[in-house]
């Protein structure tokens, strides 16, 4: 059970992230900078009393998950893009975690992944399965004559733990865990046109604390210690380096860690069948009356 120190965390998080999401919503446009979003959305993060529990990831079109910009990023919003916007606060390492789409035109598949989420929340109850959850988000889906991303899932959330060891599929499954009071949750239902399947996809520029490991480089034993310490072991982009190491020294630090296993890559996932996704993502606490702390 979550003490009410801790529900107030949660809820003192999901508060920060659902006030940056009205206003992204009421400043994107066709020509905004991708990089300018994220980084904005960050500090706005950092401003409101949290800390990134990760890097914004602005995943657009047939690209699901794990894009954050690079450093001097030039990609801009086209129209019609579906843009995917996925970030995540914490207080205390008490994690918010909520995505939503936006397009410059109206698409079907916005309104059907936020309706497709309420079916998953409305299912979220002390001692539901975790396969009555994804019966309740497929069966939405199948309704709105949509498929989902077949291997992409919702997750558990646990103190500084962004997946906490549970995952939720949008697809029918038998998992049989049984939800409990104060158990965390984060849905995320993927909606394409058709059913499709992530794979691996594009250069890295998420990383994650993985182990303590020997390096001979000056650089990659700092970023270990920004990783475990400065992070809370939680993902960070590659672009939050350079504000102390040179760009360059940053690839070839990252490149050792990566030889030896101290880092976890998150490469970009891509829909496989090409169709554009649209994503929809909140942070629910379980209780009698479930509280869904990114409102």
């Amino acid at each position: 059970m979550l003490t009410e120190e801790e529900i107030g965390k949660y809820k003192q998080a999901g508060k920060v992230v659902s006030g940056i999401k009205k206003d992204v919503l009421s400043k994107i446009r066709v020509g905004s900078r991708l990089l300018d979003i994220a980084e904005e959305m960050e500090k706005k993060i950092s401003d409101g009393g949290a800390r990134p529990a990760f890097p914004v990831n602005i995943s657009i079109n047939e690209i699901a998950a794990h894009f954050t910009p690079q450093v001097n990023d030039a990609r801009t919003v086209k129209a019609g893009d579906l843009v995917k916007i996925d970030m995540g606060a914490h207080i205390d390492g008490y994690i918010a975690d909520m995505a939503f789409t936006w397009c410059s035109e109206k698409n079907d598949l916005i309104r059907a992944s936020t309706d497709v989420l309420q079916a998953g929340i409305d299912a979220v109850r002390p001692g539901a399965r975790v396969s009555d959850i994804s019966l309740a988000i497929s069966k939405a889906i199948e309704g709105a004559g949509f498929g989902p991303i077949v291997n992409l899932t919702g997750h558990s959330l646990g103190r500084y733990k962004f997946h906490g060891g549970v995952s939720i599929p949008n697809i029918p499954n038998e998992n049989g865990y049984v939800l409990q009071h104060g158990d965390v949750v984060a849905l995320e239902p993927f909606v394409c046109e058709t059913a499709g399947r992530v794979d691996d996809s594009g250069p890295v520029e998420i990383y994650q604390f993985a182990q303590r490991r020997p390096v001979r480089s000056m650089e990659g034993r700092k970023i270990l210690q920004l990783a475990e310490n400065d992070f809370g072991g939680l993902p960070f982009a590659k672009r939050w380096l350079v504000r102390h190491i040179t760009p360059i020294r940053v690839k070839m630090a990252i490149l050792e860690l990566e030889r030896v296993n101290a880092l976890r890559s998150y490469p970009v996932l891509k829909n496989m069948e090409g169709g554009k996704i649209a994503q929809a993502e909140h942070t629910i606490i379980v209780a009698d009356e479930p509280i869904v702390t990114t409102l």
